[in-house]
């Protein structure tokens, strides 16, 4: 996710405020300490205007998928 984020210019406040969460949940969600529900990331799909695909798809270092 965090990925995705900072590839659209957006940061975890901008995130944070756009789906009505606590900024301390959008980092726990970057760090692993926690796991979005799927609606949630349907919704932070939808704040950063990409298929929610991108956000549940793992990459390696090289840009390929895990």
């Amino acid at each position: 996710m965090r990925r995705v984020r900072e590839q659209h210019g957006v940061d975890r406040r901008q995130l944070a405020d756009r789906i009505g969460r606590h900024i301390s949940s959008i980092q726990r969600w970057e760090y692993g300490h926690k796991t979005p529900l799927l609606g949630t990331i349907g919704e932070i799909a939808d704040a950063l205007g990409v298929d929610y695909t991108e956000l549940i798809t793992r990459t390696d270092k090289a840009g390929g998928v895990e």
